[in-house]
């Protein structure tokens, strides 16, 4: 006999019969206090798909510059040209910091993403790639946000097509999920107006899929978005996945206020987090992966994660700098060996693999 709470029990039959949910589907469970209903829901469609297996991979985070014109209000990571501690990587010092951690610390993956700085040109993208796949030609090179490949798009007078085919015969196996923040247009203009909108931030990943880039995607939440704006955003990218397959995890971001950047957003909550974790397992019923994105939250919340729908803690995540500047507290240089015995604690089997989620 079905004995879930009454609110869930048409739910929780089309998640058995693995029917899609509903607009109204998700607005009921973000309406919801029973965290416990929701998370198990999820725990049993993430089990469905993945048994007790967790992924992870070994990653270094190279974040090359921080100089950009764009400036969103949210972001603490940004800088203007000229500012004391601007900066922008030289193509030395980021192959020397991939040959370092492919050395010392093993690394199958590097994930890149920076601001969008007018000094660097098509041909600093390029040579960057084609360096990195010099040091290893088995590095799965994840780089690049929407936002970044449409700036340098219409920086170099070139389509969006005609970029990625450049960087991918340069090196880039996929992109990144970042830039999404929250597809909404008016939260939208509120937190990032100088960002490209939700349809153009789809259209790119449309066109690297199109290409055969895998990419993340993912949501910034907690910044005073509406549960409404939250699904409606969900149901957006599972439009895209149904229509491409390029998809490879949902990543969420939760917003750090840190220096309270934005007046009145209050940031996230466990609770929260374990609630957008939960129902994005659900609504996403074509994603196959969610990941816990530690770096926004903590390790320790991850791991609890890991029974509320999540498969994937993500990577080491060697040098990230975004959240961190944002006033993260999680730690900056986890071992594989650290992210196993969080797997392995939590009651689960490990699965070592690149972002493509293949096995090492």
């Amino acid at each position: 006999m079905d004995r879930s709470p009454s609110p869930f029990r048409k739910i929780r039959r089309k998640i058995e019969a693995q029917d899609r949910l509903t607009l109204e589907d998700g607005l009921e469970l973000f309406g919801s206090t029973d965290i416990l209903s929701i998370g198990a829901l999820a725990q049993f469609v993430r089990e469905r798909l993945h048994g007790r297996h967790v992924f992870y991979s070994a990653n270094l985070h190279l974040n090359f510059t921080n100089i950009c014109t764009t400036r969103c209000g949210f972001c603490a990571f940004s800088r203007d040209a000229g500012a004391p501690d601007a900066y922008a990587l030289t193509l030395d010092e980021i192959e020397a910091r991939v040959r370092e951690a492919v050395k010392h610390r093993e690394i199958n993956e590097v994930h890149m993403v920076g601001g969008h700085n007018p000094a660097l040109k098509l041909d600093y993208y390029v040579a960057m790639l084609e360096r990195i796949r010099g040091v290893s030609a088995s590095l799965f090179i994840k780089a690049f946000s929407a936002p970044e490949i449409e700036d340098l798009a219409r920086r170099s007078d070139l389509s969006v097509a005609a970029v990625l085919e450049t960087l991918k015969k340069a090196g880039l196996d996929g992109l990144p999920g970042g830039g999404a923040e929250i597809f909404d247009p008016p939260t939208r203009q509120k937190l990032c107006p100088g960002k490209i909108s939700a349809e153009v931030w789809l259209g790119v990943h449309r066109t690297a899929h199109r290409l055969g880039l895998k990419s993340n995607a993912t949501m910034l939440y907690g910044h005073g978005e509406s549960d409404a704006a939250r699904v409606a955003h969900l149901l957006q990218l599972r439009e895209l996945q149904d229509e491409t397959r390029g998809f490879s995890a949902f990543v969420p971001l939760a917003y750090n206020p840190g220096d309270q950047r934005l007046p009145v957003a209050a940031g996230t909550t466990g609770f929260l987090d374990l609630k957008i974790l939960s129902i994005s397992r659900l609504l996403l019923d074509n994603i196959l992966h969610i990941k816990a994105h530690w770096a926004a939250t903590d390790l320790k919340f991850a791991q609890a994660a890991l029974s509320f729908g999540v498969d994937d803690l993500g990577g080491t995540n060697l040098g990230e700098n975004v959240m961190h500047a944002a006033g993260s507290r999680s730690p900056r240089d986890l071992s594989s060996g650290d992210l196993v015995r969080c797997i392995r604690d939590a009651g689960f089997e490990h699965c070592f693999v690149d972002s493509a989620y293949q096995m090492s």
